[in-house]
């Protein structure tokens, strides 16, 4: 079994609305240095495949048809940690 981290984002093209009221809020707080920020979602899940090909099609198949909206959003993954099935 591996865990797996999803990270999901707005392409770099799209505009992140939230990432810049939240760069505002930062230069606000009296932070100038610190731009440029981004909001995205990250999704931790198992996965019970004996391989990383099987793994890697599940997480694509389930990224693409429910988790992101690819039109304006991007994903990449992470195995975090396999633990052997108990």
């Amino acid at each position: 079994m591996k865990t797996i981290e999803l990270y999901i984002t707005l392409q770099q093209q799209v505009l992140d609305t939230q990432g810049q009221a939240l760069t505002r809020a930062v230069h606000d707080l009296g932070y100038p240095q610190v731009n440029d920020i981004r909001v995205g979602k990250v999704l931790y899940m198992t996965v019970d495949e004996a391989t990383d090909e099987a793994v890697d099609k599940v997480v694509r198949t389930l990224s693409e048809k429910l988790f992101a909206n690819t039109v304006i959003e991007e994903y990449s993954y992470n195995i975090v940690e396999a633990k052997e099935n108990s």
